[in-house]
């Protein structure tokens, strides 16, 4: 039994930890394909993995690192087949799955070499079994550890910094790792059998530094996320405090409508005459938009959607009892109502037929449960990810801090959120138990 033979990890093993890694990141991220037509995506690659690998084996050493390159070309291209996301998400994922098919073949086949030189059984069967058993524990370990970083919507949003740094630790650490393989006399290399230690120690080390990178990354998103949501709760409150006082100078100046009818009375000409009556009209109108639910927070938001609807020509239909809301903070009422009306508003604004420009709006008791929904027509039936509604900008980590804001406020109360999306109608629907409330 030559040792030093066994000091390379077999072709086979490297092309089914590599396909197997890029699985790994496919399950995790927003898929292009599912059902029958999504396995066959992830299946049918393995066996050009398998004939890549044994093709680049019976080559000269010198296409060595062509061929590495080659197969993480094939890696990519293989998790850009079967994932829907930007090309830097695509490169970021890749890199990390090269680094940790590395790592397990690299792990699996020391602890095989250790198991056969200390049994002396080379029967095959025991390598596809230990490299079942190795793959299945390490993969399923690094799937449930990886997964807490990826966005409910399966994206990452990775920037150019963060790409550049996770290819310059998987470049290191595939040189420092392979160097014994290729420049046996180097003071890094090794010519002995501790080649497979040191192989896998630094593919280890590699992928150590590679989730401390993306555990500091997840931080940085979470507190990022954190504080953009409270700047869109923010500005619903500063919306609110504003609405609030234009309301109060409204009821004044619907107050002193008496004296414009005793001005209008002993008006003599008929040109300034119809101009006071016209500012009545106006002021009439201003006043009819005032939406009384029993809540004057909700009163004085849904106040200023509806006068905002009257003049952009938007239906907004209102069937609300503010009282349900008495125990909620002045914020929390600002977020969902503020944020939700916006929404629904911003949608049917893009919608060119006038007659569809519809918001509903419906707060009411179901039981023990308090219901808050939220309607608006589309005209193209919305993509619903996990939770949000899947976005085509560059930028889609970063979308929907609205609806965020929305989900944790109702969160805050023991409620949940649910959206719902067809042909017509987009529905946001919240609902919060009132077994809490007297």
């Amino acid at each position: 039994m030559d040792v030093q033979e066994l000091m390379n990890t077999p072709r086979l093993y490297t092309a089914i930890a590599e396909w197997a890694a890029c699985v790994v990141y496919i399950l995790m991220l927003r898929r292009r394909y599912q059902g029958v037509k999504g396995a066959l995506a992830l299946l049918l690659p393995l066996p050009i993995f398998i004939c890549y690998h044994q093709i680049a084996g019976k080559l000269p050493l010198y296409t060595w690192i062509p061929c590495m390159i080659g197969a993480i070309a094939l890696m990519l291209g293989f998790l850009f087949l079967n994932c829907n996301l930007w090309l830097n998400d695509i490169a970021y994922c890749g890199i990390r799955a090269f680094v940790l098919a590395e790592f397990t073949a690299s792990i699996y086949w020391q602890l095989y070499v250790w198991w056969l030189l200390y049994t002396k059984s080379t029967m095959k069967t025991w390598q596809i079994v230990f490299m079942f058993l190795a793959y299945l524990v390490i993969f399923s370990v690094y799937y449930l550890m990886e997964k807490n970083h990826i966005t409910n919507e399966g994206i990452l949003g990775a920037n150019g910094r963060e790409l550049f740094a996770s290819g310059v630790t998987a470049l290191g650490v595939f040189v420092m790792s392979n160097l014994s393989f290729i420049m046996p006399d180097t003071p890094f290399s090794s010519a002995t059998s501790s080649i497979l230690y040191i192989r896998t120690l630094v593919d280890f080390g590699g992928l150590v530094m590679l989730y401390s990178q993306q555990e500091r990354r997840e931080e940085s998103r979470l507190k990022n996320e954190n504080d953009s949501m409270n700047t869109v709760l923010q500005r619903q409150y500063d919306q609110y405090r504003i609405a609030l006082e234009n309301t109060e100078i409204l009821r004044r100046e619907f107050h002193d409508l008496k004296h414009y009818i005793a001005a209008i009375s002993a008006e003599t000409d008929a040109e300034k005459r119809n101009l006071y009556l016209e500012e009545m009209r106006e002021a009439i109108a201003t006043q009819e938009a005032f939406i009384n639910t029993g809540n004057r927070v909700l009163d004085v938001v849904l106040t200023t959607k509806s006068m905002y609807c009257a003049q952009k020509g938007i239906v907004f239909q209102c069937m609300t009892d503010g009282k349900l809301l008495d125990f909620m903070h002045v914020k929390d009422i600002c977020s969902i109502f503020g944020n939700a009306i916006d929404n629904a508003i911003e949608s049917v604004s893009q919608i060119e037929d006038k007659e569809k420009h519809i918001v509903s709006l419906k707060v009411s008791r179901q039981r023990q449960f308090l219901l808050i929904q939220c309607e608006n027509s589309t005209e193209k039936p919305i993509q619903l990810g996990n939770e949000l509604p899947e976005t085509t900008k560059k930028e889609g980590a970063m979308h929907g801090y609205g609806l965020k804001s929305i989900k944790a406020s109702a969160e805050k109360y023991g409620g949940a959120m649910t959206l719902n999306a067809d042909k017509d109608w987009f529905t946001l629907r919240i609902l919060i138990p009132l077994r809490q409330i007297k």
